[in-house]
């Protein structure tokens, strides 16, 4: 090299758009060109051995000394991304990069590399890399992979954001493709990115993977070269919105069911009903009469049980019943759900067997809508069994709870639908008979009101034809003083020495029901208007008065306020007996101080039950009373 090459090279280093640098075998600096000096203030001097490493930022300086020893180890280029500190305090960004020198011998004689500024570039990067983490949505940036005939067979992950893995639930994926990720992964995602790859069309799509379980909503489109084949996709998980939409689906699926169902199933009865009455009619024998009679009352308490069903079920999605529960044998409740489906097993030709324990089980619970559950699962029982078999109710003690089974021999249960059966409006291979058609409704109610008393229902079936068989689990109560004795009713007069008032201006309605009341023992009162109620109530107080609420003059709900405000008044019994059945109609009875609302026609299962409830009460009050001293 001439005397003058030396300067001729700095000259050229010092007027180069990059700052240039040379280091000897040991990694000490011993050239840096005017640029850096400018740059950062260092002088040549400062500069020079390892003092350049002085005006990196202190967080780059570890990474880049140990990059720099790697260096230096293997003999290898290298470049190192940092920051340095200018003359005014701030710091930009600089790119770093060097080649290994050798000597004319072939020995290693250090480093030769420039600097260039970065800094604008890396702080757009910066900006990118910040908006690309904080999007809500999953980015990721995806290489299509096509096979020899240009049709697409994978793509791999180039990059993502935070987000990614949080809509996905794929960790750590780039670098791998989408069948190493997800191995049966559906092939419309590699057609889909495919298509966008080579043609450039953006695409917005919805699309479900059974691989993922989930579903996105997508939005893909090309970037970069084409030859590149590169995509980015920029989506959400809809899973929850989606399965929100199929559940609405299938609800509208279920109510224009329901409807159709119902429709049916008033029809039902209302054909034998249209049809007895012609037949009495035209026909006076009284053999016929009686035959007609029956079907008309099986008819008509199926309607009143469909009502009744539908009534209670929009009670119970509102939060609107209350139960009144008192401490009662499970015995009882049982033996009175037996009664009450026994003429709906004798018209199927079916056999119930009740197996009780000698000791009773006594429940806190309330007897009316206990009743409801057992009505409903021996219903339910004998709807869906063929006739002459036989339906079976146990009960018995078990860990504090009294478990009580409902099995039949009927059609069975498949296993998948052993929990849905319990959602309201689901009917379960309805098809398979048009006699099970049902409204979906019963079980629901059965689960309400058997959670509603603390306990459980779950249902057992070996499969289509096997049976099945419905087991309640209600808590055990100790009894609060009350003895079997006291509560076992008359078998011919259950209602012996109970006095009942009856008023209704719809005489046929008042002297049946006087009838009824009558043939069971009760001393009754009948009247058809409210101020007769009124006069008659006050004259011989009865222990249960039942009222309807539309008569004219004085309703039934001023009866109820007055007579609540009379001596001796507080303690009787009033139910309501009307036409009208809505939350608001019940809010009315019980602000006007009705014990009970019943709808007509009124339910007689229920309404003996509730009289039984009051016999028992005045059997107990006469049986602690003091004895008379004359």
């Amino acid at each position: 090299m001439s005397p003058n090459e030396p300067l001729e090279f700095r000259r050229l280093a010092d007027t180069a758009p990059a700052i240039l640098w040379v280091t000897d075998a040991d990694g000490h600096c011993t050239f840096m060109s005017r640029g850096w000096h400018e740059m950062t203030g260092q002088s040549e001097a400062e500069s020079l051995g390892f003092g350049w490493l002085d005006a990196l930022h202190p967080d780059d300086l570890p990474i880049a000394r140990t990059r720099l020893a790697r260096a230096q180890r293997l003999v290898k280029p290298f470049t190192i991304d940092y920051r340095v500190r200018c003359r005014d305090g701030r710091y930009r960004w600089m790119l770093d990069a060097a080649n290994p020198r050798h000597a004319a011998d072939g020995s290693f004689a250090g480093f030769a590399g420039s600097v260039i500024d970065i800094d604008d570039r890396r702080r757009s990067e910066d900006k990118y890399r910040a908006l690309f983490d904080s999007i809500e949505e999953g980015f990721c940036i995806v290489q299509m992979l096509f096979d020899d005939r240009t049709q697409p067979r994978d793509y791999r992950f180039l990059e993502v954001n935070p987000a990614f893995s949080r809509h996905t639930g794929l960790v750590d994926p780039v670098g791998h493709t989408a069948r190493e990720m997800l191995p049966d992964l559906e092939p419309h995602w590699f057609e889909i990115y495919g298509r966008i790859a080579v043609t450039g069309e953006p695409e917005r799509f919805e699309a479900g993977s059974d691989a993922m379980d989930r579903w996105f909503e997508v939005y893909a489109f090309r970037i970069g070269d084409p030859a590149e084949r590169l995509v980015a996709l920029l989506f959400t998980d809809i899973t929850a919105r989606r399965r929100q939409q199929q559940a609405l689906r299938e609800a509208d699926q279920r109510k224009d069911e329901f409807l159709a169902t119902l429709a049916h199933e008033l029809r039902n009865p209302l054909a034998p009903i249209r049809t007895s009455l012609y037949v009495l009619k035209l026909n006076q024998d009284p053999e016929t009469g009686a035959r007609m009679l029956d079907i008309l009352m099986r008819q008509v308490d199926q309607l009143t049980h469909l009502v009744d069903d539908l009534t209670e079920v929009s009670r119970i999605t509102r939060g609107r019943i209350e139960l009144r529960a008192v401490d009662i044998p499970l015995g009882s409740v049982l033996r009175n759900a037996a009664e009450s489906v026994q003429p709906t097993l004798d018209q199927n030709r079916q056999t119930l067997q009740v197996d009780l324990p000698a000791d009773p089980l006594w429940l806190r619970a309330d007897p009316v809508r206990l009743g409801q559950v057992f009505v409903n699962l021996l219903n339910n029982a004998a709807r869906y069994s063929r006739e002459d078999t036989t339906i079976r109710v146990t009960a018995k003690a078990e860990g504090g709870e009294a478990v009580v089974s409902v099995c039949d021999e009927g059609m069975g249960i498949a296993r998948e639908h052993l929990q849905s059966i319990f959602d309201l409006f689901t009917q379960v291979d309805r098809q398979r008979s048009a006699d099970t058609r049902g409204l979906g409704i019963g079980l629901a109610l059965v689960r309400s009101l058997v959670q509603m008393h603390g306990g459980n229902v779950s249902a057992r079936s070996d499969g289509a034809g096997q049976g099945a068989e419905f087991v309640v689990r209600l808590p055990l109560q100790t009894p609060g003083g009350e003895t079997p004795s006291r509560v076992e009713d008359s078998a011919a007069k259950p209602f012996g020495g109970l006095r009942v008032l009856v008023a209704d201006d719809n005489r046929d309605a008042a002297e049946s029901m006087g009838e009824w009341l009558s043939a069971f023992g009760a001393e009754t009162i009948v009247v058809h208007d409210g101020h007769a109620a009124l006069t008659m109530a006050q004259m011989h107080m009865p222990h249960v008065a039942l009222l309807d609420l539309g008569m004219p003059e004085l309703s039934g709900l001023e009866v109820a306020q007055r007579l609540r405000a009379v001596p001796g008044g507080a303690g009787m019994r009033l139910i309501a007996i009307t036409g009208w059945g809505q939350a608001r109609d019940r809010a009315g009875t019980e602000a006007a101080g009705f014990d009970h609302h019943m709808t007509k026609p009124p339910d007689i299962a229920l309404l003996r039950s509730l009289l039984q409830d009051a016999h028992r009460a005045l059997v107990g009050q006469a049986a602690g009373a003091d004895p008379v001293i004359g």
